[in-house]
């Protein structure tokens, strides 16, 4: 890592010496953490979004294999509502409730996407089967030839989205729903902003 690349990750996150990556979060108040749209109780309340995007942002710069660590420093701690054991609630069954959504749909865009590859398949088998046939009609001539490769090529493009999607899409999603399982496992540190 270059020198002033190593100078600033240590100053984002903890120097590499350590055993946990950590990821800074400063509010106003600790009520500032939670959405403030939400009415639930705060161990079951949204998370700011902007706090989410911040945090989620930060985890995804961290070595795979380091432990993270959510430090909130609080500007004013004066009377809260939410409490410490609150907040490091709520923070744990957001990531959780969050972490379960996007495996959720990892498994359902899974099934999905075989029955799109079935189908694909199919369609790229009958398509086949009709550039042999033109093949055989007129086996020497400009028809055939564009036809034929017209029928391979809409084949491949039956393919297009099954592979797309269980491919590359299908990675990212399975890579952010285990970051947000690691968000779910990580400590919270709170601490008064000096």
């Amino acid at each position: 890592m270059p020198p002033q690349l190593r100078k600033h990750f240590s100053q984002i996150a903890s120097p590499m010496t350590t055993s946990t990556y950590r990821i800074d979060v400063r509010v106003d108040s600790l009520d500032g953490l939670y959405s403030a749209l939400d009415p639930s109780p705060f161990r079951q309340r949204d998370l700011d979004p902007r706090a989410v995007e911040h945090i989620v942002q930060w985890a995804s710069d961290a070595p795979p294999k380091v432990p993270l660590e959510l430090c909130v420093r609080v500007a004013d701690d004066t009377d809260p509502e939410a409490t410490e054991a609150d907040t490091q609630a709520a923070v744990r069954n957001f990531f959780t409730y969050e972490g379960d959504l996007l495996e959720r749909q990892y498994r359902r865009n899974r099934v999905r996407t075989v029955r799109w590859l079935a189908v694909g398949l199919s369609i790229m088998t009958v398509l086949l089967a009709l550039h042999s046939a033109v093949g055989r009609i007129s086996p020497d001539s400009l028809f055939n030839d564009i036809v034929g490769e017209a029928f391979v090529i809409a084949g491949w493009v039956s393919l297009w989205v099954p592979i797309e999607r269980l491919g590359f899409d299908g990675w990212l999603l399975k890579e952010k729903y285990l970051l947000y399982r690691r968000l779910a496992d990580m400590e919270v540190d709170i601490q008064p902003e000096v």
